[in-house]
């Protein structure tokens, strides 16, 4: 970072550490405040939002996506302030606030030395996911795979909070580097996977109906967990009320290689499909996640044939 950036960062992560020192119940008035002038005020990506749950949810009323949208916006601010929260939240209070069902299972994998891929989403409070690195064994390398942000300020803020919890950051062109160094060590591994974006147009390798609607999807997870061996596992997060999540953790395989291409990640959203929609106001509409349509893929792949042959 350059000096000004330096300088930016000391005063945001500054600004972040005395926000988070406040109670739970500040927090959520400054929320309150904040969707106010977020939904009411700024309207921020109101029309990706409503396009994304008209064609998502096409049985509903007006009325009834109108709800879900203004739910939406206030899951959003609680959101960003229970991730500031977690800047100096502690270990034991972190876990008295997400509860993990099913962790037996993961660490039982890693107990015979099998990696993990833990699929999730951007849905519920998915920074708070790190905590479930403080839940596996010492021997177990624990982390999460994160693109880099476009302002190396924010970037150098979220790493620092993503590590917190004992939980690792590994960049995503660094990744298949990083399990290859880790195995040749004998150290098992939990992956986190946040599998809901899309992809760009030159890496869609597989289309799904999700929401009623064509979606491009990544697959990467899929293939390191068949090119390693990794048992997959999908987390079905549930927001029990404002600050407290419960997740499920549920198997998709323990054997990858034994399926044909692309079914695990049919499984995952299929999964994830079904967890929106007991809950949907907690996933993350504002995301333009249909803006590749199959037309334009078929166009593109007609004027770059090489990229995909």
């Amino acid at each position: 970072m350059t000096k000004v950036e330096k300088f930016m960062y000391f005063l945001l992560y500054s600004l972040v550490c005395l926000l988070s020192l406040l109670p739970f119940r500040i927090l959520y008035l400054l929320s309150d405040f904040t969707f106010l002038i977020m939904y009411r005020c700024a309207g921020y990506r109101r029309g990706v939002v409503r396009k994304n749950l008209r064609n998502s949810f096409p049985e509903k009323t007006d009325a009834e996506r109108l709800q879900i949208e203004r739910k939406f916006y206030h899951f959003l601010c609680d959101y960003i302030f229970e991730t500031i929260k977690l800047v100096t939240m502690s270990p034991s209070k972190i876990l008295r606030h997400v509860k993990y069902q099913g962790i037996e299972q993961v660490n039982e994998f890693i107990t015979k030395g099998q990696s993990v891929a833990v699929y999730l989403a951007h849905y519920g409070n998915w920074e708070w996911v790190t905590s479930i690195s403080l839940l596996l064994p010492e021997n177990c390398f624990g982390g999460q795979v994160y693109h880099i942000l476009e302002s190396k300020v924010f970037d150098t803020l979220m790493l620092k909070i993503r590590s917190r919890m004992r939980s690792q950051n590994i960049e995503r062109h660094q990744l298949l580097r990083k399990v290859v160094e880790t195995r040749q060590k004998g150290t098992p591994m939990a992956i986190g996977f946040i599998a809901d974006q899309g992809p760009e147009m030159h890496t869609i390798h597989h289309w799904i109906n999700f929401f009623n609607q064509d979606t491009a999807v990544i697959t990467g997870t899929e293939t390191v967990a068949k090119k390693f061996d990794f048992a997959c596992v999908y987390l079905d997060i549930k927001r029990e009320r404002r600050g407290f999540y419960t997740i499920d953790i549920k198997l998709l395989t323990p054997s990858p290689g034994e399926y044909e291409d692309f079914k695990i990640t049919e499984l995952y959203f299929a999964s994830l499909e079904q967890t929106i929609r007991r809950q949907p106001e907690i996933w993350l509409w504002s995301h333009n996640r249909w803006k590749r349509t199959k037309k334009q893929y078929e166009e593109y792949v007609a004027s770059h044939p090489r990229a995909h042959n």
